[in-house]
């Protein structure tokens, strides 16, 4: 039988390496921290969007506060200045240029001076940390919007604008227009006429009322709404609930007959506002669209305002 000798030499080394494996086994430290992979860049808020740069719309960018952006007038001692507001009911988030992450969509509108309001639709993306407007088109002089969406990273929207043969004031022709990133720009895709201003398209929507003649409802009340059904109108006033005929006589111009409602009495301050409420309803002439909101508005003399509605 043969014996296995170990050499003095490497015996010791053996057991010392044995001996640092066993103690390896018994005591682990942790484990090494593993580097995650950059996730995608935060999508901008809506208060973001209101105090970032504007590239696009004057012929330099502008800055934001609260939303608006007053410039100097082109001449001094000028009344007029150019001006551009945020349309905050217009906000949306999405994917808009394919790349990780989502980006925001708002519209706004621009003034120079003269008559005209040129609405644009701009799209903002978290870069390098910061808010930057990827990219702004020209929707149109005057444009109403009625809706906005984003879809397979397009922006859709359906506005109310001036047909052939209309002034750019009042203009009634429905069209839907596509925008989208292209070689880093934003741009109009497509442009199409569906039709004209008509009560049908009021009446897939309940209408909250969010303004009269400019002004928010107090907090304390309860708010009127209303639904329009082909000939007629419902709602709730402030108080009561309501019946009232409606008709157009052409695109965009209607007549609302007298409401016939409950008579429940109510604090005194729903009260006001369901008076207030039903006399400017009765004084409506004519409708359109603003900022994706429902805009009524009425005329009593030489008395003037707007009923402001939101879905």
């Amino acid at each position: 039988m043969r014996s296995s000798l170990v050499s003095p030499i490497r015996a010791p080394l053996g057991a010392s390496l044995l001996a640092l494996a066993l103690a390896g086994c018994g005591e682990q430290g942790p484990p090494p921290e593993r580097l995650k992979p950059p996730g995608p860049p935060p999508t901008p808020t809506l208060e973001q969007l209101r105090s970032a740069n504007v590239v696009g719309v004057f012929d330099q960018s502008v800055t934001l506060v609260d939303g608006v952006y007053v410039g100097e007038p082109a001449e001094p001692g000028a009344a007029s200045r150019p001006e551009l507001r945020l349309w905050d009911p217009t906000f949306r988030t999405g994917d808009v240029d394919g790349e990780p992450g989502n980006e925001a969509v708002v519209l706004l509108s621009s003034t120079g001076g003269g008559s005209g309001q040129f609405v644009h639709v701009a799209a903002f993306g978290a870069r390098d940390g910061a808010i930057t407007n990827l990219g702004t088109a020209l929707v149109g002089d005057r444009a109403r919007l009625q809706s906005v969406w984003l879809e397979r990273g397009r922006i859709v929207m359906d506005v109310i604008e001036a047909g052939p043969q209309e002034a750019a004031c009042c203009g009634t022709q429905v069209s839907r227009k596509t925008f989208g990133m292209e070689g880093g720009a934003l741009k109009q895709l497509s442009s199409e006429v569906r039709g004209v201003l008509a009560l049908a398209m009021l009446s897939a929507n309940e209408w909250t009322l969010v303004e009269i003649d400019g002004q928010p409802l107090p907090a304390d009340v309860d708010v009127p709404l209303i639904h329009v059904e082909a000939d007629r109108m419902r709602g709730f006033a402030g108080c009561n609930r309501f019946t009232a005929p409606i008709k157009e006589s052409q695109p965009g111009e209607i007549d609302i007959g007298t409401a016939a409602a409950e008579r429940k009495a109510c604090p005194p301050s729903q009260m006001d506002l369901e008076q207030k409420f039903l006399a400017q309803l009765d004084a409506v002439t004519r409708y359109t669209f603003m900022a994706g909101q429902l805009a009524l508005y009425w005329q009593d003399g030489d008395r003037s305002g707007t009923l402001l509605f939101r879905k």
